[in-house]
């Protein structure tokens, strides 16, 4: 999309993708970008925010910078419709490759039901696997349902981020609603755990998270959303030594470690790569986070991996005890050290020191997941 957005300087590009359509098949939040240029796509935005554990809660006011949902809908009509505006953009649907293209002299040979195509540049956005047990410190699965009640159920300024209540015991597992109206809302069951779930292994956790805020209303499902994503330790590097062929994507640094936040860090590097493409140059992947930011992504994945039974209190501490400006620069790629230092200060400091002095730093290896 960013290549079709300029014309005049576009080289030929071919888009080969494995889906037979694009549907509303998932949600993107994110807090308020100034910068964004999807602000006018976004289709609700929220305020006010709360985490909860079975004993405490957390509140949050976030006027300043809200709390919004692009659906996946219309941001996919709008990145057609571009790409279809441009006749040196394809894009194909339905086309699974396996494997990696065969190098050559002058760039890869791509076998293809539509023939073979030849290309000087690569960017590979498909995962090298299916995920498995072991292969990331933890992995994010989700399983969502969007549904429609016969009366207002829920309150729509505000959304439930985290309620850990009904979670169960050895996992980090809690429930997550989006409320779109009263009657209306995106409900989801989230795990974080060495074991990636599918959706049939969250389904009757998701069952009882629909039918507990529901409170007897009738109701519809009209969509459903599911998800793996890689939250630390991925080590997926680029197949291949030739810097005309970019790995990218969810297994390569698209998306925050410890929270799984990818759409304006996808965004932020659309533009970087784009822009170097345009100059003759080669693909760019995803820019490493701050070694910081990987130290502390990585020490509180590792403690939320062996004390799970931990998580509830942290993430409230975090969303009751730090300002909420700061949190949200901290979330959003944007922190000060001041806004580190008040996320450090909000923590237990026994738990993560006691983590800290067995595992040590790890190491500064360029990579965005540590």
């Amino acid at each position: 999309m960013r290549l079709a957005e300029n014309p005049g300087s576009c080289r030929r590009v071919v888009v080969l993708e494995a889906r037979e359509r694009y549907e509303n098949d998932r949600s993107w939040c994110f807090w308020q970008d100034p910068s964004s240029r999807f602000d006018t796509l976004v289709t609700h935005r929220w305020n006010q925010l709360t985490v909860r554990s079975s004993g405490s809660s957390a509140f949050m006011r976030c006027a300043a910078t809200p709390y919004q949902l692009l659906e996946a809908a219309v941001f996919y009509e709008q990145a057609q419709q571009l790409i279809h505006a441009h006749p040196g953009v394809q894009l194909h649907l339905g086309v699974t490759l396996t494997g990696l293209p065969p190098e050559q002299p002058d760039g890869w040979r791509i076998e293809t039901p539509l023939g073979t195509l030849r290309a000087a540049r690569i960017v590979d956005t498909r995962p090298a696997r299916r995920p498995v047990r072991g292969e990331a410190l933890l992995w994010q699965s989700f399983l969502g349902h969007e549904v429609h009640c016969d009366r207002a159920v829920f309150d729509p300024e505000c959304v439930e981020l985290m309620d850990f209540a009904d979670g169960r015991s050895g996992t980090v597992e809690f429930t997550y609603v989006l409320p779109l109206a009263p009657g209306r809302a995106l409900i989801e069951t989230t795990v974080f755990d060495p074991q990636p779930y599918g959706p049939a292994d969250l389904a009757e956790q998701q069952h009882s998270a629909v039918l507990k805020r529901l409170r007897g209303a009738a109701h519809s499902v009209v969509r459903a959303e599911n998800g793996i994503l890689p939250m630390g330790g991925l080590t997926t590097a680029p197949a291949g030594s030739s810097s005309r062929y970019c790995a990218a994507g969810l297994h390569s640094g698209a998306a925050r470690p410890a929270t799984g936040y990818a759409f304006q860090r996808i965004q932020r590097w659309a533009d970087t790569c784009a822009a170097a493409l345009r100059l003759g140059g080669n693909p760019v992947p995803h820019a490493p986070d701050p070694w910081l930011t990987q130290q502390m992504d990585r020490l509180f994945l590792q403690v939320l991996a062996a004390e799970p039974e931990h998580a509830a209190d942290l993430f409230v501490r975090l969303f009751a005890r730090v300002p909420s400006p700061r949190l949200i620069r901290f979330l959003s790629d944007k922190a000060t050290l001041a806004d580190r230092a008040s996320v450090v200060a909000a923590l237990p400091p026994a738990l993560f020191l006691r983590h800290l002095l067995r595992t040590g730093f790890g190491p500064a290896n360029g990579r965005s997941v540590p």
